[in-house]
């Protein structure tokens, strides 16, 4: 399928989830509280921030494999990467055991949440390789369809236990456990129906496994800085309600990781099947069309997202907007690491993370520490920023010499210039 084909239908269907959760938006603001609200979102952020160590990259290694792959070696590769999230469940249930007087206190979750955020990370890892095989399978429109299906699923069942069981927070939980679990159960059908399940381990793929995957670590603990510990030094500091209103703000920030996300979905593998086959300028020129089109969707977002908080949001949440720029501008520049992310994946330069994940954590760190006194709760929005865009830079620092090629093949291309670039040197 043409790229921007494709593209399109997962931008389409990104928009299609995401409108599904705002037009529930008013609905959560009326039944929710602040503190309510600001426990949906600790209990988020803590999900995700379990995730990479479940998945271990695993979804990035398949991708950049599967153009490799004869059906037997998919499923020993498959095969083999379930051992992670099973040896990974009980891993994971034995640190919450052991410090859960600590983790209670820093999120403000019961230990049997901390417990179910650990099984959810365990069936989630199904859910995620289910539409990594059908992203990579091009597949777009079964994917939109099952990403559809799990959003309104989702949110149907919060409705249901918000609404009319009057369950607040613990409803949300409720309705994203259940979801996942069904979803789960779906992907590992499909991977037995499909026969990617047939319990043959080989060593060579686990070894590559844990070699891509050891760099997940350091990643996880940079990914946790830069996008859950703002929100949790809120929560820590100032409490729920302002958590709450912080996490608010996040979700219209999170339009533009939704574009991202229908972005590098088909962006992975038409990368990697283009450098392979020298199309570098191909690939150049969809970039560049890619960072235009954000930038124009970010300086929409920051002139309609108040207009959409005046007519639609319960008064009680406006106070969200004084962080919202600096969110935007943090997922911004999230966005363009992203698209670096794949030239990382692609040269198999994994081990760089042991570089950049340090630096970034303790400049996070450090920014917060400096600026807790003097700006309050709106430093960790600034903290957010900085810390997306010193990523990036350090990023494109290491691949500069790629990214100014890129520059080059597009505009040549663009101008109609015979390129004076060779082929293999965009990738050498």
């Amino acid at each position: 399928m043409n790229f921007f084909k494709a593209f399109g239908i997962y931008t389409v269907t990104g928009f299609a989830t995401k409108a599904i959760s705002f037009l529930l938006l008013p609905f959560f603001t009326h039944y929710l509280s602040q503190s309510d609200y600001g426990l949906i979102t600790i209990f988020s952020n803590a999900f995700f921030l379990l995730a990479p160590l479940m998945s271990m990259g695993i979804g990035e290694t398949f991708t950049v494999e599967y153009q490799g792959f004869q059906h037997r070696e998919m499923q020993t590769f498959v095969s083999t990467s379930i051992l992670v999230p099973v040896v990974g469940l009980p891993v994971m249930m034995a640190i919450v055991w052991i410090f859960h007087h600590e983790l209670t206190s820093l999120t403000g979750l019961s230990e049997s949440i901390l417990y179910l955020i650990c099984l959810l990370n365990f069936f989630n890892f199904f859910c995620d390789y289910l539409f990594s095989i059908l992203r990579n399978q091009r597949r777009p429109v079964f994917f939109g369809i099952m990403a559809v299906i799990k959003t309104t699923l989702e949110l149907s069942l919060a409705i249901y236990f918000i609404g009319f069981c009057h369950d607040g927070y613990i409803g949300r939980v409720k309705s994203i456990f259940l979801n996942i679990l069904i979803i789960s159960l779906v992907g590992i059908v499909f991977l037995v129906r499909n026969r990617l399940i047939i319990f043959n381990f080989s060593k060579k793929w686990l070894l590559l496994i844990l070699k891509r995957g050891f760099p997940a670590i350091p990643l996880f603990f940079m990914s946790f800085t830069m996008y859950n510990c703002d929100t949790f030094m809120v929560n820590y500091f100032y409490g729920p309600a302002k958590a709450g209103l912080y996490g608010l703000a996040g979700q219209f920030a999170f339009i533009l990781t939704v574009i991202t996300t229908a972005f590098v979905t088909p962006f992975y593998p038409f990368l990697y099947e283009n450098l392979m086959n020298g199309n570098r300028s191909k690939v150049a020129s969809v970039v560049m069309r890619y960072v235009l089109f954000l930038t124009a969707v970010l300086a929409g977002l920051a002139v309609l997202t108040p207009v959409m908080f005046r007519f639609f949001i319960s008064p009680k949440f406006h106070p969200a907007l004084y962080y919202l720029l600096l969110l935007l501008a943090g997922q911004y520049f999230y966005s363009l690491y992203l698209i670096l992310v794949g030239l990382i994946y692609y040269k198999r330069h994994n081990h760089i993370y042991y570089f950049i994940c340090p630096l970034v954590i303790l400049f996070t760190i450090g920014t917060d520490y400096t600026l807790l006194h003097i700006v309050k709760v709106n430093q960790y929005a600034i903290t957010s920023a900085l810390g997306y865009f010193f990523c990036l830079i350090l990023v494109a620092a290491i691949y500069q010499k790629y990214i100014r090629r890129g520059f080059k093949l597009y505009f040549k291309r663009n101008l109609k210039v015979a390129p004076t670039i060779e082929n293999n040197e965009y990738v050498n």
